[in-house]
């Protein structure tokens, strides 16, 4: 899913999502220069709804976590001094 621009794909692997996002958003951008300029920067400057930002960023801040909170890193730790 693209945030920026309001695009969205659907694949069987990652790989192939980001392959069909990177070809959606060119041929997306290459649409808008095409249309006349008031309809391009209309169809550039278009922002997905507030909600799909805060749970993108939501999900980012949860993975994040995740990833500090587990166990899966070596914890820092300071040998005791005799």
């Amino acid at each position: 899913m693209c945030i920026d621009l309001d695009l969205a794909v659907q694949a069987d692997s990652a790989q192939q999502a980001q392959k069909l996002l990177n070809e959606q958003i060119l041929d997306y951008v290459a649409q808008a220069f095409s249309e006349d300029s008031d309809h391009a920067v209309y169809l550039l400057s278009r922002r997905a709804p507030l909600q799909y930002f805060a749970m993108y960023y939501g999900i980012k801040w949860l993975n994040h976590a995740k990833r500090y909170f587990s166990y899966e890193t070596a914890m820092p730790m300071s040998f005791a001094r005799a």
